[in-house]
């Protein structure tokens, strides 16, 4: 195989793998919003893509994020880059677990993989009623 040929090819496994829809199970992120439960709420990092676009947490009580990293050999993190802060993880290979508690205001904040701008997110922090 010539050279050429051997950088397209991993010219489209790059492009490939960090995002896209290839019409598999983790193209789409899951329908609804991950809640917090009992001050805790997961996501997922598989296949270069997390399993839901929206986490949502109450404001002003704290919550820590579960961040299950599938992806075997691939660094994932996360990252509120626009909370006060500007809380996140290290970048880590799976498969590992990380969590980051956070305490926020309400409001939305996204969340992204600081090296895969393609696993973005908003974390929805709601005020709590009553």
């Amino acid at each position: 195989m010539s050279r050429a040929v051997v950088l397209a090819l991993v010219g489209v496994l790059v492009v490939g793998g960090c995002g896209g829809d290839d019409g598999g199970p983790s193209a789409a992120p899951a329908e609804g919003c991950h809640k917090a439960e009992a001050g805790t709420v997961a996501i997922v990092a598989a296949d270069l893509a997390w399993d839901t676009d929206c986490l949502e947490a109450p404001a002003g009580r704290p919550v820590t994020i579960v961040v299950d990293n599938r992806d075997e050999g691939v660094n994932h993190n996360i990252h509120l880059r626009d909370a006060p802060g500007k809380p996140k993880t290290q970048l880590e290979a799976g498969p590992v677990t990380q969590s980051l508690e956070v305490d926020l205001p309400a409001g939305s904040y996204e969340y992204i993989c600081d090296i895969h701008p393609n696993m973005l997110g908003t974390l929805r922090v709601t005020a709590v009623q009553g």
